[in-house]
């Protein structure tokens, strides 16, 4: 099989809802209902696919409820949690060996569903069953201030996602919509753009890594490719303009059920997607490239039963900076039944 499966991570007590990588170490960070923050790591770091998986850090009772989303700094010093009490905690590694919350970010009037860091590491995002999406600017050591407060979706905002290099933020939502945000020129953030075409909640998003093309999944069972038009810059902003990303690929029934999440592999063009099916599916996507002009994708492989009868909530490639192709293939979830698996796509 393309999927090997490599490690089960077991502690989480409760249904595990998102994991994330490092961008700089070996760790994978993962959150539950149980409200603990879990990191692993493999015992050989130069072979992943072969070493036991170990959880070398708990932080116990992070939250009052569920945490929701986890999300690395970009420079792997600090962790962000969101959780369904309301608050994102920002948490950082102490000189004790112990995390430390240093920050915690209040306002959201409902569950906080989302955290997202820019690349540039001075921006975060959080989106929230209230139907807001709230920017954050990083102004110094444990310092969070509200830059702005974002509410055209009409709908619980389910996932935010931050551009790759661009101070451009895509969410995406119950309201069935994906908008683009973008900060206008005159210190304000902006809606720049809503994509329209699924039929029903769009639960999870993410960008490739040029930036210039979107995947998006749904409720509605398909994946939608949107890419980038060639003229879309903040100066369309900046005047006013909405513009969304066409639509250039959809397959309509790519699951048996509800797909929740999307990633796309930074070192390749590799999709996975996961969902309420229990089924991990890996797609490979060609795109425009000399006369043809068309965005293709053909299904590699279907991981059935990834997490046996329960459903997948989280899949995520390895999307570090580490030195060692060993970890490029690897795809990491976290489902209903509370235990994280590691995957290793063997095609690649």
């Amino acid at each position: 099989m393309p999927l090997q499966l490599r490690a089960e991570l077991t502690g989480h007590t409760e249904t595990v809802w998102q994991v994330s990588w490092s961008p700089t170490s070996h760790t994978l960070a993962s959150c539950s209902t149980d409200k603990t923050i879990r990191l692993w790591k493999p015992s050989r770091p130069d072979d992943p696919t072969g070493s036991i998986w170990t959880c070398v850090g708990v932080i116990p009772d992070a939250h009052k409820r569920t945490i929701r989303s986890v999300a690395f700094s970009p420079d792997g010093k600090q962790i962000a949690s969101a959780s369904f009490d309301g608050i994102t905690a920002i948490w950082e590694f102490g000189e004790d060996g112990e995390f430390e919350c240093i920050a915690t970010l209040e306002g959201h009037e409902n569950e906080v569903k989302s955290v997202s860091w820019a690349a540039n590491g001075t921006l975060l995002a959080t989106s929230s069953r209230d139907k807001t999406v709230w920017v954050w600017e990083i102004t110094g050591d444990s310092e969070f201030e509200i830059l702005e407060v974002l509410g055209e979706h009409t709908q619980d905002v389910k996932h935010v996602q931050w551009h790759p290099t661009d101070e451009l933020l895509a969410s995406c939502s119950y309201d069935d919509t994906i908008k683009l945000w973008m900060e206008n020129g005159q210190d304000d953030w902006a809606c720049a753009g809503t994509m329209e075409g699924h039929t029903s909640t769009v639960w999870s998003v993410d960008f490739d890594q040029t930036g210039n093309y979107l995947a998006s999944v749904s409720d509605d069972k398909s994946i939608k490719i949107w890419r980038r038009p060639p003229d879309w810059t903040r100066d369309v902003v900046g005047r006013g303009r909405k513009i969304g990303w066409p639509c250039v690929h959809t397959i309509p029934a790519a699951h048996n059920r509800s797909i929740y999440s999307v990633s796309w592999s930074k070192f390749n063009d590799l999709i996975a997607t996961a969902g309420g099916d229990n089924t991990i599916n890996v797609f490979r996507v060609s795109k425009p490239d000399g006369d043809d002009q068309q965005v293709h994708m053909a299904i590699e492989c279907a991981q059935q039963k990834a997490h046996g009868e329960m459903d997948i909530n989280c899949v995520r490639w390895f999307n570090g900076s580490v030195n060692s192709t060993a970890y490029h293939n690897l795809i990491a979830t976290g489902g209903d039944d509370g235990v994280i698996r590691i995957w290793e796509y063997t095609l690649a």
